[in-house]
C-alpha cells in the first residue's frame, strides 16, 4: 500500500450515523490490510467511542455547538490503522473514568473505554472538563 493521506469524516452526533461510521472502518482497514477480525474489533472499539460522545459529550446541552458534530479521523498504513474520534463537547477528567485493562470497569462506568482498550493495541484519551475529547487507537494486523 502506498502511502495514503488521511480520510476524515464529520457526522452528526446522533446513532443513525454509527452504521456509516463501521462501513467506513471496514473499507480502509480492508485497504490497510488488516484482517476481518482486526476489522470487526475497530468497528466496535470506533462505535464505543462515537457512542461515548453521543452520551456524555452534549450531555448538559450547555455550549453545544448546533448542531453537534463528531469528527473522525483515519490514518491508514500497511498494517495498522490509527483512528481519532474527537468532539468539542463538555470533555471530562480521565483520571475519574480510571481504565485497569486486567479488570473489567464498575457497574458506575467505563465500559465503553475498557472494551476499546482490549481491542486496539493502543489508546489514548486526551480530555479536561470544557475542552472537548479526543480518543486516539490504534490497531495493528494480527500477525
Amino acid at each position: 500500500m502506498a502511502e495514503t493521506l488521511p480520510v476524515e469524516l464529520l457526522i452528526p452526533c446522533d446513532p443513525q450515523y454509527l452504521s456509516v461510521v463501521r462501513l467506513v472502518v471496514a473499507g480502509i482497514g480492508g485497504r490497510a490490510g488488516l484482517t476481518i477480525d482486526d476489522i470487526d474489533d475497530l468497528k466496535v472499539a470506533v462505535s464505543e467511542a462515537c457512542t461515548n460522545t453521543i452520551d456524555h459529550a452534549f450531555a448538559d446541552g450547555e455550549g453545544a455547538p448546533q448542531p453537534a458534530t463528531i469528527m473522525i479521523r483515519f490514518a491508514p498504513r500497511q498494517g495498522e490503522l490509527r483512528i481519532e474520534v474527537e468532539d468539542v463537547g463538555q470533555g471530562f477528567d480521565p483520571d475519574r473514568v480510571p481504565v485497569r485493562p486486567d479488570q473489567p470497569p464498575s457497574l458506575e462506568g467505563g465500559l465503553g473505554l475498557y472494551l476499546i482498550h482490549q481491542l486496539t493495541d493502543s489508546v489514548e484519551v486526551q480530555s479536561a472538563p470544557g475542552s472537548g475529547t479526543k480518543v486516539i487507537m490504534t490497531k495493528r494486523a494480527a500477525r
